[in-house]
C-alpha cells in the first residue's frame, strides 16, 4: 500500500509540474507559433515564391519571406513537401546586421535575458561560440549559441551570427523555435 501510495503521489508530481512547464506554443514570432498554419499569416503564392532551403531528404522545407515585419528583416518557417496547410514545425526570425557585429551581440544578450525572464522554468544552455557547419560557411564563420530546452523536447535558440566574408552572407541576430520533431529531425543531422 505505501509503494501505490508513494506511486500516486510521484505521478500527481510529475503532472502538476507537467501543467506549470512552459509551452513551445506560448512563444510567438511575428505572431506565428508552432502548429499554427502559414496560410493564416501568408497567401499560398507568397508561400510558393518563397526562397527554399532543406536537407537533401527533403523531410522539411525552410521558406523564406522577406518582407517588411514589426521586428525582422526576414522569417524562416519549417513545413513539410505536399502539405497544403503549411503547417509551420518550426519558425525563426532573422534581423540583419550588416558590418556591426558588436550591435549583433547586444541584441543576442538583450534577447536571451528577456526570454530568461518570460520563461525561468526552462533549462538553458549557453553554447558560447561555435564554428559554422562546413557546408554553411566552409571558409569559418562563427555563431554564438543560447538554447532554451522544453520539458516535451522543443527549444528554442538565440544565436548572433558571425558568417565569414567568403560566404556571401550577412551577419544577424536569429531567433529560432522549433518542434519537437523539427529537434529530433536535426539531431540525426548532427
Amino acid at each position: 500500500m505505501k509503494k501505490l501510495s508513494l506511486y500516486i503521489f510521484l505521478l500527481l508530481m510529475f503532472l502538476s509540474l507537467s501543467s506549470f512547464a512552459d509551452d513551445i506554443r506560448d512563444f510567438q514570432i511575428e505572431g506565428m507559433s508552432i502548429g499554427d498554419s502559414a496560410l493564416d499569416y501568408f497567401s499560398e503564392e507568397e508561400l510558393k515564391n518563397a526562397t527554399v532551403e532543406g536537407y537533401s531528404d527533403k523531410k522539411f522545407l525552410m521558406l523564406g519571406i522577406w518582407k517588411e515585419y514589426k521586428l525582422y528583416d526576414v522569417l524562416q518557417i519549417y513545413v513539410k513537401p505536399n502539405d497544403s496547410k503549411y503547417k509551420i514545425h518550426a519558425i525563426a526570425g532573422v534581423i540583419v546586421y550588416s558590418d556591426n557585429l558588436e550591435s549583433c551581440y547586444k541584441k543576442k544578450d538583450e534577447i536571451v535575458n528577456d526570454l530568461s525572464e518570460n520563461f525561468k522554468n526552462l533549462k538553458k544552455k549557453d553554447y558560447g561560440k561555435l564554428k559554422n557547419p562546413v557546408e554553411t560557411d566552409p571558409y569559418g564563420g562563427t555563431y554564438d549559441l543560447v538554447v532554451f530546452y522544453f520539458i516535451d523536447g522543443s527549444a528554442m535558440q538565440v544565436s548572433c551570427n558571425d558568417w565569414s566574408e567568403k560566404s556571401g552572407i550577412v551577419d544577424s541576430v536569429k531567433v529560432e523555435v522549433y518542434s519537437q520533431e523539427v529537434v529530433n529531425y536535426l539531431n540525426t543531422k548532427n
